[in-house]
């Protein structure tokens, strides 16, 4: 019985720490939602300056918030590596 429970005692953790585990569908769903959300949220800023789909303002309009989300993204990405890279050589000290 004493083993039994040692047992469960050491699996739990493991078993809890698994099941929070994302998996690929779960990300791509929450990559598809915000998508959503920007494509939602560029359209509403957008529409503030009085134009509307199809017209060539509003087109410029999305095209210029899409490339400064690309280029914040890469930003952010850059941000991030390079902070890995510096703990990264932390080991080395």
């Amino acid at each position: 019985m004493m083993r039994r429970l040692g047992l469960l005692a050491l699996l739990l953790p493991l078993l809890m720490a698994l099941s929070a585990c994302a998996t690929r569908g779960d990300i791509e769903t929450d990559r598809k939602a915000a998508e959503e959300a920007h494509k939602a949220e560029d359209d509403a800023k957008c529409r503030a300056t009085n134009t509307k789909p199809g017209e060539t303002a509003y087109d410029a309009c999305r095209q210029d918030l899409a490339t400064k989300r690309a280029k914040k993204a890469v930003i952010d990405y850059q941000k991030a590596r390079d902070f890995d890279r510096v703990l990264g050589g932390l080991d080395d000290l």
